[in-house]
């Protein structure tokens, strides 16, 4: 019995799971010129693994993807030095998945331990004022009570909330016990003593999820933090956090040369119609394709836009319809001198304005060296900035650095720019459960109809992030392979 074997029966409960997930939609009388026993629609993380975990179990798999390369929302921008990321930033030792894929398709791994105190070494912009971390406890404009005071805002509702949350594991989440909590966090917060003004520099200036505390479930937060929570305990005395040699993209192109068929990469999907023999999928180019099984990897936003025949169930359909996704876009740019030395700041900081999040990437020989600067645009001024073309979105960022910090006038470049929102293959980033929605959604979103099968990190149930979405493959070709 091979090793992924012995894996893959392990987790065999993982299959009796409720998923999360979106769906398409598909024209009649569709006539398949191509056949295979599995069909995946889409070559991200969840994709990728659902069809390894079949080709190894000996079924004919074929998959085909939208975008002109694999890896779906993991991006690695190989034209900026270090390979920055714009998806799929890091992953822990506790990503049991992702890190099994590293070992066994030869992906090498970069510690970033020894990055993590440069990481913390963040100052916070309110307004123009700069205000660094030795200053944040005695300012006025700090809210947070003693003996708290000294924590940075990016760091206060973990460790408040975190240690009293009311979730014992990480799937409990969809446990109907706790359906109370589906609830705006503001509301949540509020009623576990928060201020106003505490929720807005906590959260609100750079939401993790969503535009603001008032539009995301605390259920759904607490579900994320009880996952960060068990990655930390499994990263003791470890590494803390890891990216791949080459960056996180380099995973899923691992994976995908691993496939007996090539990943068939600018195909479309317009309509899906199952019957009771198999799965037509067609393509915007035309091209059309047959299927036992079709295992749909695609994030709700992009489903929602194709055609499905037999229409969905109504709380399946309405899931598609709403779940809601992360607006963000990432620029990376590089710096022709350290202006954070001349200036006196560091080079990371937080800020109320239009970049929520500037990360000094050191992704080069000697970790105190910075090899890039992210820079992450969020929630609504991320979508003012999607309505630019990108050369003008991508000088309204210089401008802002240099508001900032005029000491980086003239210092920068952005040499790649990426929003989640235009990308027609995404129309966002990760899953947004808004209040409500995690006890009408995230039983059914995933469910199987008929021979279609979904997945996504969407449709997880213990995991986050990339993470969840090996975890979905995992779960729909457990399903698959219980009927084929």
């Amino acid at each position: 019995m091979t090793a992924s074997r012995r894996t893959l029966d392990r987790r065999t409960l993982l299959g009796a799971a409720a998923a999360t997930t979106a769906l398409a939609a598909l024209p009649r009388r569709l006539r398949a010129a191509n056949r295979s026993r599995v069909l995946v629609l889409g070559a991200g993380l969840s994709g990728l693994h659902t069809a390894l975990i079949l080709q190894e179990a000996g079924l004919d798999v074929r998959v085909i993807e939208g975008r002109n390369r694999v890896g779906g929302r993991v991006l690695s921008h190989r034209n900026v030095p270090g390979s920055p990321e714009s998806g799929g930033t890091s992953f822990a030792p506790g990503y049991a998945r992702l890190m099994t894929a590293c070992t066994t398709y030869g992906v090498g791994l970069i510690d970033l331990t020894p990055l993590v105190p440069f990481f913390f070494e963040r100052d916070l912009y309110l307004g123009t004022e700069r205000i660094a971390p030795r200053a944040w406890p005695t300012h006025p404009r700090n809210p947070f009570p003693e003996p708290l005071k000294k924590l940075p805002p990016w760091a206060f509702l973990g460790a408040t909330i975190g240690p009293k949350n009311p979730l014992a594991t990480n799937d409990s989440w969809l446990d109907p016990a706790h359906a109370a909590l589906d609830v705006p966090l503001h509301d949540f917060l509020k009623s576990s003593g928060w201020s106003d003004e505490m929720i807005h520099i906590a959260y609100d200036i750079s939401a993790g999820w969503g535009n603001s505390a008032r539009d995301v479930s605390a259920l759904m937060v607490l579900c994320a933090l009880k996952f960060v929570q068990v990655q930390q305990e499994l990263a003791r005395g470890k590494a803390m956090m890891y990216t791949a040699v080459g960056g996180n993209q380099a995973i899923p192109e691992a994976m995908a040369k691993a496939l007996k068929n090539p990943v068939e990469l600018g195909r479309k999907v317009a309509a899906i119609h199952a019957d009771g023999r198999g799965v037509d999928v067609r393509c915007e180019d035309g091209r059309r394709y047959r299927a036992d099984y079709v295992v749909c990897s695609l994030p709700t936003a992009v489903l929602r836009n194709i055609a499905i025949e037999p229409a969905l169930p109504a709380a399946q359909a309405r899931a598609v319809r709403e779940l809601g996704v992360q607006t963000i876009s990432l620029a990376h740019l590089v710096a022709k001198k350290p202006f954070w030395e001349q200036d006196g700041g560091a080079a990371n900081f937080a800020t109320d304005g239009p970049i929520s999040m500037v990360v000094a990437e050191r992704k080069g020989a000697d970790p105190k060296q910075v090899s890039s600067l992210s820079a992450w645009i969020r929630g609504p001024h991320a979508a003012q900035l999607d309505k630019l073309p990108e050369a003008e979105a991508r000088a309204a960022v210089v401008r802002e650095f240099e508001r900032l910090r005029p000491a980086a006038q003239g210092q920068l470049e952005v040499l790649a720019w990426h929003s989640w929102k235009n990308d027609p293959f995404a129309l966002g980033d990760w899953a947004v459960w808004e209040p409500g929605q995690v006890s009408a959604f995230a039983r059914v979103v995933g469910q199987t109809h008929g021979r279609v099968h979904f997945c996504g990190e969407h449709t997880a149930v213990s995991n986050r992030g990339m993470e969840g979405a090996m975890e979905s493959g995992e779960r729909v070709a457990l399903e698959i392979l219980q009927h084929a």
